[in-house]
């Protein structure tokens, strides 16, 4: 994939890094997770989470500005805003809580989202969310997180929609999640380690650590590639590789940043735990890197067996 950002993608990108610049970086309380109401109204208003339906711009535009909008430590819901909502449920009002499987099981948005959408097997359910349905969970994992509390008394419908389809477009979001917070986590950590000093020298200068953050940035460099591409094929494959990739690393990346970072990478003063904490979560997103990369083996190699075999799918 020869990839060049164009005009218009540069845009979208300035103007994101515009708009997250004027708001806040930290919560005013200092917790863990907070959502920012305002930098989401502004989203919103702007038709930034319409940048799917945008020509020039459509899916990669969107998995782009879900990178950009992580590397933030604000918090938003964007991923089914951005790549799920314009596509499958337009007129759904958000922000959006998305579950999978089992409606009763906590999930992140729940406390803010004005609708919900259940995504089990091949059917897709959505439901709007009124006052009092959602019981807030306290949790370290920097998202607001909760649980519906009756989820049969919900008016769920069923929507016309393709469950593989947007469960493609939910992989590359989560990959674009993912990849957003850890590039911004090691960049925090790269200028930490510029000016902590250690044995009368800075802590980048020794060549242990130097590696071990080299080879963070080549796997999240890897990670922002295969969700673009996963984004521009929409290719069940991609998607699922992306994914993989990106939960697959994540978890020693997250471990070397914080070995780097020291007691200070879990402060509530610095935000490093937020972005390495989001993907704790996400590491887990969908049966996390196991189940994707048998996902991604069984897209690679499974070949349609000829009729008169007397089988009916194998593998290669």
């Amino acid at each position: 994939m020869n990839f060049v950002p164009d005009d218009d993608l540069r845009a979208l990108q300035s103007a994101i890094e515009r708009l997250v610049a004027a708001h806040p970086a930290m919560p005013l309380d200092g917790a863990r997770h907070g959502y920012a109401a305002a930098l989401d109204r502004q989203l919103e208003e702007g038709g930034f989470f319409e940048t799917l339906q945008v020509e020039g711009l459509g899916r990669v535009g969107a998995a782009s500005m879900i990178i950009e909008l992580s590397r933030s430590p604000l918090c938003v819901e964007m991923v089914a805003s951005s790549l799920l909502r314009p596509r499958f449920f337009a007129g759904l009002p958000r922000p959006c809580a998305v579950l999978w499987d089992d409606p009763a099981r906590p999930a992140r948005f729940l406390p803010v989202a004005r609708s919900a959408v259940l995504v089990s097997g091949d059917g897709v359910r959505a439901a709007d969310l009124p006052p009092g349905c959602v019981a807030e969970l306290d949790s370290v994992f920097a998202y607001p997180m909760g649980r519906l509390k009756e989820p049969p008394s919900l008016h769920w419908r069923t929507l016309d929609v393709d469950a593989a389809a947007l469960r493609d477009h939910w992989q590359v979001g989560i990959a674009a999640e993912i990849t957003g917070c850890l590039a911004a986590a090691l960049q925090s950590v790269v200028e930490h380690v510029k000016l902590r000093r250690q044995f009368g020298r800075p802590l980048g200068a020794f060549q242990a650590i130097q590696h071990r953050l080299a080879e963070a940035a080549t796997a999240i460099e890897a990670a922002r590639w295969l969700t673009l591409r996963a984004a521009w094929s929409c290719d069940p494959l991609d998607a699922s590789m992306a994914l993989a990739h990106a939960q697959h690393h994540a978890g020693s990346i997250v471990y070397d940043l914080h070995q780097f970072m020291g007691a200070t990478g879990l402060t509530l003063e610095h935000p490093l735990h937020r972005w390495t904490y989001r993907v704790r979560l996400l590491r887990s997103e969908l049966g996390g890197a196991e189940r994707q990369f048998a996902a991604t083996a069984r897209a690679a190699w499974s070949v349609p067996v000829r009729s008169d075999s007397g089988a009916g799918t194998g593998a290669a």
